[in-house]
């Protein structure tokens, strides 16, 4: 197939109307680039069907759902640009982002993965470059109890702020805010749909480097992302499927590890155990 220049924003809703109109509303600012918006809603019954349907811009509206990757798949099927932006609905795209992503991504370089920072609604800094995890990391990540509880912090887990004001090369990135080019995408085959959410990312970059392009980080392109203020509002669901993607990518890599991998499973499930327990906390003490 060939892709027109530009680039096809792929947004995943669910249960995300409010956050979603302000993402749409920001990439609708957008100037001096060719570019169109693919919304793929994993049926959120908020009203966000409605809301898609007032919109001249591309939707598929799910009877269930699929979860972020497999609906990522999705939405890069009906793109007709050079790039895909995959990107988060919690998220706002300050006007001239896409054509500064588009033109450093047309540069020359052959790249895999281009991730923009990502700041917080006031300005600080947020993290979203990292390491790729080894199993130790599952006890001090962010979705891990000691992370939730303040005992290890962003650096513990992993997480690292490249230094220097121009684009560096790092292990991996969020896909909050991911550029890959269309063909690329869909010819690896997408997202790992095994994984509902989370890690998904992480098995992404992973697999672009293994094919020996680098991931890039570009701070002097800044998204702003409200971190987990939708997830939050789903505590167990998103703590149940950060320890199931956990366990599924150390077994998808390290597959031959029975004992390994089976005291992990252990281990995935006393997380999640004492993540609900820490949540169950929290909500009694009304936090």
């Amino acid at each position: 197939m060939e892709y027109r220049d530009g680039i096809s924003c792929i947004i995943v809703s669910y249960k995300s109307l409010d956050n979603l109109k302000e993402c749409i509303e920001s990439l609708l600012r957008q100037e001096g680039i060719a570019f169109e918006i693919v919304v793929v809603d994993n049926d959120s019954r908020d009203g966000t069907d409605q809301y898609l349907d007032e919109l001249d811009i591309k939707s598929i509206q799910l009877n269930e759902n699929r979860g972020f990757g497999a609906a990522v798949n999705l939405g890069a099927q009906k793109a007709e640009y050079k790039y895909l932006f995959i990107l988060n609905p919690d998220t706002i795209v300050p006007q001239g982002s896409l054509k500064r992503l588009f033109h450093f991504a047309e540069s020359g370089d052959e790249y895999g993965l281009i991730a923009p920072a990502l700041e917080y609604p006031d300005g600080r800094p947020q993290i979203s470059a990292r390491k790729l995890p080894r199993r130790r990391d599952f006890l001090l990540s962010r979705g891990s109890p000691l992370f939730r509880i303040g005992i290890t912090g962003e650096k513990e887990a992993g997480y690292i702020m490249p230094e220097g004001g121009g684009p560096v090369k790092i292990p991996a990135v969020s896909a909050t805010a991911l550029l890959i080019k269309t063909e690329l995408f869909n010819d690896i085959g997408g997202f790992d749909q095994r994984f509902f959410m989370y890690m998904e990312d992480l098995d992404l970059c992973r697999r672009i480097r293994n094919m020996g392009l680098p991931v890039i980080f570009l701070p002097d392109v800044r998204i702003k992302h409200s971190w987990r203020k939708s997830s939050s509002r789903r505590p167990f669901f998103t703590a149940y499927h950060h320890h199931l993607s956990v366990l599924k990518y150390f077994v998808k890599y390290d597959k031959n590890r029975f004992i390994m991998n089976l005291f992990l499973g252990f281990a995935v499930g006393a997380g999640f155990i004492s993540s609900v327990a820490v949540i169950l906390v929290r909500k009694a003490l009304g936090r």
